[in-house]
This record gives structure tokens, sequence and C-alpha cells, in this order.
């Protein structure tokens, strides 16, 4: 095979596993994505500091995660009420930056049906202030 050939051969196979290797991680944190249920999203103006998720569906769980898109914000005073009007707030403050874009939050006794989320937030000084998409999802 002449030098050009195997060259070119060689650069090919290169460039499809390169492009290969993005299409793998997909894969996998679709696998982990689809082990929790879409409870519902809300845009949320970085203008504001309040704001109200409401959950869709019926079903029971014990953890929540938190997912947000789009600019940089700190939640903070989150309350979460459940099917039967009974609330819990867990005691911390969740930063969305950069890579950290997702927080789960282990809910007391037993698996429960989700209301809604009522949380406090503000944007992070200097950080992207594009609006975001707070994304809910029960496991």
């Amino acid at each position: 095979m002449p030098r050009a050939h195997r060259r070119f051969l060689g650069s090919a196979v290169l460039a499809v596993a390169i492009l290969a290797a993005p299409a793998a991680r997909v894969g996998r944190a679709q696998r982990v994505q689809r082990e929790w249920a879409h409870l519902g999203a809300r845009q949320v103006d970085l203008r504001a500091d309040h704001d109200v998720l409401r959950a869709a569906g019926e079903g029971r769980f014990k953890r929540l995660r938190l997912v947000v898109e789009g600019g940089d914000l700190e939640m903070f005073d989150v309350r979460i009420t459940f099917g039967d009007g009974a609330t819990y707030s867990p005691v911390t403050r969740f930063r969305f930056t950069g890579r950290a874009r997702s927080h789960v939050i282990d809910l007391p006794g037993a698996a429960r049906v989700i209301r809604w989320i009522d949380f406090y937030y503000s944007s992070i000084p200097g950080g992207r202030r594009d609006k975001a998409t707070v994304h809910l999802y029960g496991r």
C-alpha cells in the first residue's frame, strides 16, 4: 500500500475514533438519565429571586435531582411540598456554575408524591447571566 494511502487510512481511523468517543459518553449519560423521571421544568429570570416549580405526575420518590441549564445561579431556601401537604426544607445552598449543573436531594421517610418546589435564588457575581432553566427529576 502506498505511503499516501496509509496516511489517509490512519487519519480516517483516528477521525472516526474521535467522533465516536463523545457518542459513547452521551449514551451512558442518557442511560443514567433514564433512571430519573422528569417531573417538570421552570425557566427563571435571574432578575427575580423566587420561583415555584410544579411537579407533573403522581409517582413516589425518595430522591430529587435539580439540574440547571443556562445561567449560573445559587439556590437557597428550598422548600419541597409533598402530595399530603407536608413540607421538607433541606438545609443547604446549591450552586449551579460551570460543570456543576446538578444536585441531588435525599428525601426523609418513605417514597412520596411531589407537588411543587419553592426556591429562592440569586445570580452569581461574575457568572453567566443568561436565563436559566431549572429541571426537576425524581427517583
